[in-house]
């Protein structure tokens, strides 16, 4: 059975940063949320990710944001770490410039959203629209002016974790259009 998304009275969005490491610590839990990764899927090539452990995917999610880039933002509910979001440029992702499927559109810099996490307690309650938003006006301060996301195309149910990269529809909604479509997964943008 579902469970029901706990009532929330206030939403705060606030990018990682080191006096935000415990929040991020206490939302991914002791094994770091998705096996382990700590949402360095994406910044690994693959071979780096194969051959590293998941303490390893720690500490090199510690020292980025320890050398004062902010990899992401943090969603809170009531002041409770509740929702993550990952963006960056593009170039700042391994992963994505080796593979095909989701390989640059044209030579324009863009930021890449590229994965989220939210906590079991909190899904389908809108956090994931609530994470673009703040994504979007994150990588808006930091001056881009093309944000990027790559969702699944989902129909009915699917298992949460298979949707760390985002809903199709939840970026459609925020007015990203899509910018290319390879093996039916598009690739989605925003200019701001």
């Amino acid at each position: 059975m579902a469970r029901k998304p706990i009532e929330v009275k206030q939403y705060e969005f606030h990018a990682l940063t080191p006096d935000r490491w415990d929040d991020f610590e206490q939302l991914f839990g002791p094994n770091g949320a998705c096996a382990g990764c700590w949402c360095m899927w994406f910044r690994f090539s693959h071979r780096e990710f194969s051959k590293t452990r998941k303490e390893e995917h720690k500490e090199a999610m510690r020292t980025i944001v320890q050398s004062g880039f902010e990899p992401g933002v943090l969603a809170y509910a009531d002041g409770i770490p509740a929702g993550w979001v990952a963006l960056a440029p593009r170039e700042w992702y391994e992963r994505l410039k080796t593979s095909r499927q989701l390989a640059a559109v044209d030579d324009q810099p863009v930021w890449s959203i590229t994965c989220f996490f939210i906590h079991r307690n909190y899904r389908r309650s809108g956090m994931m629209e609530k994470l673009v938003q703040a994504a979007v006006e994150h990588a808006r301060s930091k001056g881009a002016k093309i944000v990027e996301a790559y969702p699944l195309e989902v129909e009915g149910k699917m298992n949460s974790t298979q949707m760390y990269t985002g809903k199709s529809s939840v970026f459609y909604k925020q007015g990203f259009e899509q910018a290319a479509l390879r093996d039916d997964r598009p690739i989605v943008r925003k200019h701001l």
